[in-house]
């Protein structure tokens, strides 16, 4: 049995990406059905966050019909459950269309039988819920199944969440046999359990790196799962580029070096696509260099580097900058006044681990703030959080040294 799972559609948003994409709020959608055709599964499990949000549903009622019509005319089942966008759309859905099955409506757990697989999902009861789902869940959904395979939209590794949190020990610990899940937009594996967040079909906005599309489920002899096939579905993809600038003095040399990394990166790549660049620039930078005149007078757009292997290769017009200043901190300490104050701090690793600290703390209270409530939840740890400083330091001794030197 063959079986495409994916999440997070969004059905309605057109995605925040590069000029030339020309895409619309259903092309992602438009892919999905087309690639479950072409398959020729069995079933298409959607998890949840399928429909952008209520306000949308008259645009995006006709485009999803007859997707699951084409679907239903192929032999294709559909299988679905609700998540926080769209938990007040699939009720209206399940009346009016016998092409699409939802499971869990209202917030309790539910099964479907097709073939040798159940199907056991959980659906968003409202826009937010506090509650793990998997505390509630019904073991006795599972008897007389042979294999099973759980959809649930949930924020996987988080102690607090308005977005069903769960933690990765809830899936290995459950004995449903394989789980797909939505809601972040990253396809992955969950930790080294056997859960699996589906990611967004394509790249919603600049900010989604990497690959996106579906998982291709097949079974063994009709008793167990074979390993998940990522399928790639967008026709363009973001990615950080890292270019190291050690020891190189001006502008023009360090533009030749993205080039040159970001032809190398292509050369790896095992299908052409749009691809949308991120310069990171890594290793020691002079004092000298000035990285914000790096793009010149580009406009804040993609522009066009190269054409490589059917790739079309765009540079985001802005970087990362995580170099580290190309000074002798030890000689610096051994100053007098801010900058030595500042090199003996950077050295000290104490003093660090306590900057560090403080970032952290201060990262947790942000999130006791009415305004801040509702955001997810994310925990700083502590090697991020002294990268980050050192990041800060480097950087306020770096313009210290630049204005010291007469503002080169």
């Amino acid at each position: 049995m063959k079986i495409l799972a994916c999440s997070d559609i969004h059905l309605g948003r057109i995605p925040q990406v590069g000029e030339d994409e020309q895409q619309s709020g259903q092309s992602s959608w438009n892919a999905v059905v087309n690639t479950a055709i072409q398959l020729g599964v069995d079933a298409l499990v959607l998890v949840g966050d399928v429909v952008e949000q209520e306000h949308a549903w008259l645009s995006v009622y006709q485009p999803l019909l007859t997707g699951l019509e084409q679907l239903k005319a192929a032999g294709v089942k559909v299988v679905a459950v609700g998540g926080n966008h769209d938990y007040h759309v699939f009720p209206r859905l399940a009346q009016e269309s016998d092409a699409i099955t939802l499971l869990g409506l209202g917030g309790t757990w539910e099964s479907f039988d097709l073939g040798p697989v159940r199907f056991i999902g959980w659906s968003f009861p409202s826009s937010h819920t506090r509650i793990n789902p998997l505390k509630e869940f019904d073991a006795s959904l599972l008897e007389g199944a042979t294999l099973s395979l759980g959809l649930l939209h949930t924020d996987v590794g988080v102690l607090t969440s308005v977005y069903a949190p769960t933690q990765p020990s809830d899936f290995t610990s459950s004995t449903v046999g394989l789980w797909m899940l939505g809601h972040i937009h990253k396809p992955d594996r969950v930790a080294n359990s056997n859960a699996y967040y589906c990611g967004s079909p394509f790249a919603l906005d600049k900010s989604e790196m990497g690959r996106h599309g579906a998982w291709l489920l097949q079974t063994i002899a009709n008793s167990t799962w074979d390993e998940p096939q990522f399928i790639n579905l967008c026709p363009y993809r973001y990615e950080r580029l890292s270019v190291d600038i050690s020891g190189l003095r001006d502008l023009e040399a360090i533009r030749s070096k993205v080039t040159s990394s970001a032809r190398d990166y292509v050369s790896t790549l095992q299908e052409p696509s749009n691809l949308y660049l991120v310069p990171v620039f890594v290793g020691t930078l002079s004092p000298s260099v000035d990285l914000s005149l790096f793009f010149g007078s580009l406009e804040e757009r993609e522009k066009l580097l190269f054409e490589q292997q059917k790739s079309k290769v765009y540079l985001v017009s802005k970087f990362v900058d995580e170099t580290e200043l190309e000074v002798d901190l030890v000689s610096l300490a051994e100053g007098q006044g801010p900058v030595a104050l500042l090199a003996r701090m950077l050295l000290d690793e104490d003093e660090m681990a306590s900057l560090a600290h403080k970032y952290q703390s201060l990262d947790r209270e942000s999130y006791n703030s009415s305004a801040f409530g509702l955001l997810e939840r994310t925990v700083l740890d502590t090697d991020e959080a002294i990268k980050r400083s050192n990041q800060a330091g480097r950087k306020l001794l770096k313009a210290m040294l630049v204005q010291i030197e007469g503002g080169l």
